[in-house]
Formats: C-alpha cells, sequence, structure tokens
C-alpha cells in the first residue's frame, strides 16, 4: 500500500511541477484512503486470516508436544479429519475446537490438578524416548499409566456434569466461542460443536472407563468409590440419550 501511494505521489508531483506542499500531501493521502480503502480492506483482511490460521496451526503443532494435552486426545484423535503425518479419520470433530476444548478441561478439573496431570504426563514420557531426542508415542499411548492418569481425569470430569444439560450447554458454548478462524472454503469453515458432535466426543473419551464400568464395577469402586461408580454410570446413560 505504501508503495501504491509513493507511486500516487510521483504522478501528482510531476503534475505540479515536481513538488508538493505538505498540505497537498495530506489532501491526497486523504483522497487515496478513501478511493482505495474497499480494495485494501479485502486484501488485509486475508492476509490477517491467513497469519491467523498460521498462527493456530503452530499453536497446535506446540500442543502436540505437551504430554497431557497430547495424551487426553488420543482417545479422539480418529475423529478429526485425516491430515498428513497425523491422526484422525472421521471428520466428526474440527481441529479448531481444540484451544476451547483444554479451556473446559481445565476449568473443570482445576488448575493444580492440571498442573498435575502435566508433571505426571511428563514422567511418562521420560520413561519412553524415542529416535532422534523425540519420544515413542506408540509406547506412550499404549503405558498403563497414561490410561490411569486419563481415567483418573475424566472421573473428576463425571462430577462437573452433575446437571448434565447444564453443563453441556456451558461446555459446547466455550468450546465454540473460542475455534480458531476457519480457513475459506475448507470443510469446516463452519463447523460448530453441537449435541450430536458433543455426543460423538465425549463417547469416545469414555469408552474405555465405561467399558471397565459395565464389566467390572467392583474394580471402579474399590480404585474411586462407589458414589464415583453411579456417577459415571449417569454420565454414561446421558450420553446413550445425548438429546435429553
Amino acid at each position: 500500500m505504501v508503495g501504491h501511494f509513493a507511486t500516487r505521489l510521483e504522478v501528482e508531483a510531476a503534475k505540479a511541477g515536481g513538488s508538493l506542499t505538505a498540505s497537498q500531501i495530506r489532501a491526497l493521502a486523504r483522497r487515496f484512503v478513501e478511493s482505495e480503502q474497499t480494495r485494501f480492506k479485502a486484501y488485509y483482511q486475508r492476509a490477517w486470516n491467513d497469519c491467523t490460521q498460521s498462527r493456530a496451526a503452530q499453536q497446535w503443532e506446540g500442543a502436540r508436544e505437551q504430554p497431557f494435552e497430547r495424551i487426553l486426545m488420543r482417545r479422539f484423535a480418529h475423529l478429526f479429519p485425516p491430515r498428513s503425518g497425523d491422526e484422525g479419520g472421521e471428520g466428526i470433530l474440527s481441529r479448531r475446537m481444540i484451544p476451547g476444548f483444554h479451556m473446559a478441561m481445565d476449568k473443570m478439573i482445576g488448575p493444580t490438578q492440571f498442573e498435575q496431570c502435566r508433571r505426571r504426563s511428563t514422567a511418562i514420557l521420560d520413561r519412553h524416548p524415542g529416535g532422534g531426542g523425540g519420544h515413542d508415542w506408540r509406547a506412550i499411548h499404549a503405558d498403563p499409566e497414561a490410561a490411569r492418569l486419563i481415567d483418573d481425569v475424566l472421573m473428576v470430569v463425571v462430577h462437573a456434569f452433575a446437571d448434565f444439560k447444564k453443563r453441556r450447554v456451558w461446555f459446547m458454548t466455550l468450546v465454540n466461542s473460542h475455534l480458531t478462524p476457519a480457513q475459506v472454503g475448507a470443510r469446516d469453515e463452519h463447523w460448530q460443536l453441537n449435541e450430536s458432535a458433543f455426543a460423538a466426543l465425549m463417547r469416545a473419551l469414555f469408552a474405555d472407563l465405561g467399558a471397565l464400568a459395565h464389566a467390572d464395577p467392583a474394580q471402579v469402586r474399590a480404585r474411586w468409590s462407589d458414589a464415583d461408580h453411579e456417577a459415571l454410570c449417569r454420565f454414561i446413560l446421558h450420553l446413550e440419550r445425548p438429546m435429553t
């Protein structure tokens, strides 16, 4: 835009005999903005969107290296659309939801437990080094301690949904209000976390824990408590009837 305006100044200066006064330059600038702002506004909006999308992508890549968040998302990664070099497949969920999802989890379990989860996840990572200074994520995800960590977190989440309908609305609103900007024309450009997507997300998150509660309720009661088992069963029942 500066270059375009400089060219305009050169043309107008040539018409005026080679120079312009300060007042003439100000008047030219005002007319320039008035005549060009529509075209440049669209350009700058596209540039801003591109920068925002790039920043969001970098944040996602950074989140991939945060062990707790990555271990947690592993349980529903298959609901994301496929992407080169990444897990995903069904496309029920959009990666645009990741910031809001983590924010909701942080609020439900509290900052103290969130930090404890990160420390436990780091300890799991340390047990599974990979080549080139990285980590063996396949072994990390298969580590029984990783499963126990996520189950402990989910049992806290269950109690946050004591008022299921109210908490579901809160969760969807929080996620949808923190979606990363969509790429124009992308399949998830207009995606929102609705009740059916919420149910799919939670079913995936709680699949293992729900199966354990069904197959061996005594183990769940022994590890947590009778009240925890009852709360978990109520939560799973709500997921089976997501519109209630």
